[in-house]
C-alpha cells in the first residue's frame, strides 16, 4: 500500500467518524463519584508532576550527580511526568457533560501513551544493565559506561520506544471506523479504539497482546538475568558494609521496577480473561497511570542518600536566596 493510498483510507475514516466518546470508569457515573474521584486523580497527579519536576532539577543542577546511573534517573523522572500528563488532565470530561474527543487528538493521546510507557520501560532494563555493570565490572564500569555511553543507550530507548507506536498508529489509520464512536475505557487506548472498527480485527488485537506479553517477559528477563548476577556479586564480597552498600544501591531500582512492571503485568493480564470486571480492569489502568510515577521519586529519595542529599542542598539555597530578598 503506497502512501497515497494510506492517506485517502485515513480521510475516509476521519469523514466517518471525526471523533469518539470516553466513556470513562464502567458504573462510575455518579456527579459525586466522577467529581471525587477527578479531584483525587488531579491531586496526585499535581503531587506527580511536582515530585518529578524536583528530581530534574536536582539531577540537572547537581554536579555530583551527572553520572550514568543519575541520568537514567532523571530519564526516568522525565517519562513519569509525561506519562500522567498524557491521560490525566484530559480527564475533566468526569465533571462535565462533555467526553468527547476529535479523531486526531485521541489518536495522538494513544500514540504519545504507547511511546512513553514503552521508553520507561526499556529504561528500566537500561538501569539494570547499568548497576550490573557497576556492580559486577567495577573496575571496567568507568569504561564500559561513560557519560556518553549512556547518553547512547537512552536515545536508543527512546527511538525503540517511538518506532514500536509505528504498527499500533498504522493499523488504527486503516482501520474502517463507520458507525461505533464509544470507547470504553478512560483514555484513548489503542485497544480500545480499534475495537470500534468496522472490520474484523481479532487477529490484530490479538497480535498486539501476544507481542506486549512476549515483550515485557523478555524485558523482565533481561532484568532478571542482571539482579540474579548482582546479587551473586554481592554476596562474594567480604565486607559487610560492603554488602550492605551495594544492596542499598540496588533497592531503588528494584523497588520502582517491581512496582512498574507489577501493576503493567495485572492489567495485561486483564485483557486476557473475558469475564474480568471492566470496572476494575479500567481502574488498574488508571492506576498503572499515576501510582509508578507517584512512588518512583518517593522510592529514589528514601533509598538513595546522594539524592536527599542533593535536595537538602538545594532546599538549603532556596532558604539562603529567600533571605537576601
Amino acid at each position: 500500500m503506497t502512501s497515497s493510498d494510506i492517506m485517502e483510507e485515513w480521510n475516509l475514516t476521519a469523514s466517518s467518524v471525526t471523533n469518539f466518546i470516553i466513556a470513562g470508569i464502567p458504573r462510575l457515573q455518579e456527579v459525586k463519584s466522577q467529581t471525587i474521584l477527578f479531584a483525587t486523580l488531579l491531586l496526585i497527579y499535581a503531587l506527580t508532576f511536582t515530585e518529578n519536576i524536583i528530581f530534574i532539577i536536582v539531577i540537572t543542577f547537581d554536579h555530583a550527580l551527572h553520572s550514568p546511573m543519575y541520568l537514567f534517573i532523571c530519564n526516568v523522572a522525565f517519562l513519569d511526568l509525561l506519562i500522567p500528563s498524557v491521560t490525566i488532565p484530559e480527564m475533566y470530561y468526569l465533571i462535565t457533560e462533555d467526553s468527547s474527543i476529535a479523531f486526531g487528538p485521541c489518536i495522538t493521546q494513544m500514540a504519545l501513551y504507547l511511546c512513553f510507557l514503552g521508553t520507561e520501560s526499556l529504561m528500566l532494563v537500561a538501569m539494570a544493565y547499568d548497576r550490573y555493570q557497576a556492580i559486577c565490572n567495577p573496575l571496567l564500569y568507568p569504561t564500559a559506561m561513560t557519560t556518553k555511553h549512556a547518553f547512547m543507550l537512552s536515545a536508543f530507548c527512546w527511538t525503540i520506544g517511538s518506532v514500536r507506536t509505528v504498527p499500533h498508529i498504522y493499523l488504527v489509520l486503516t482501520a474502517p471506523f463507520c458507525g461505533p464512536n464509544r470507547i470504553e475505557y478512560f483514555c484513548c487506548d489503542y485497544v480500545s479504539i480499534i475495537l470500534l472498527a468496522c472490520a474484523e480485527m481479532s487477529l490484530q488485537i490479538m497480535y498486539d497482546q501476544i507481542v506486549s506479553i512476549i515483550i515485557v517477559l523478555a524485558e523482565l528477563f533481561l532484568i532478571a538475568c542482571s539482579y540474579v548476577k548482582i546479587i551473586a556479586a554481592v554476596f562474594r564480597i567480604n565486607s559487610a558494609e560492603g554488602r550492605k552498600k551495594a544492596f542499598s544501591t540496588c533497592a531503588s531500582h528494584l523497588l520502582v521496577i517491581s512496582v512498574f512492571y507489577l501493576v503493567i503485568a495485572f492489567v495485561l493480564i486483564s485483557y486476557s480473561m473475558p469475564e474480568f470486571s471492566e470496572q476494575v480492569r479500567s481502574l488498574a489502568a488508571v492506576v498503572q497511570n499515576i501510582f509508578p510515577p507517584l512512588v518512583s521519586p518517593i522510592i529514589y529519595c528514601l533509598k538513595t542518600k546522594e539524592i536527599r542529599n542533593s535536595i537538602r542542598k538545594l532546599i538549603k539555597k532556596w532558604k539562603a536566596g529567600v533571605l537576601c530578598l
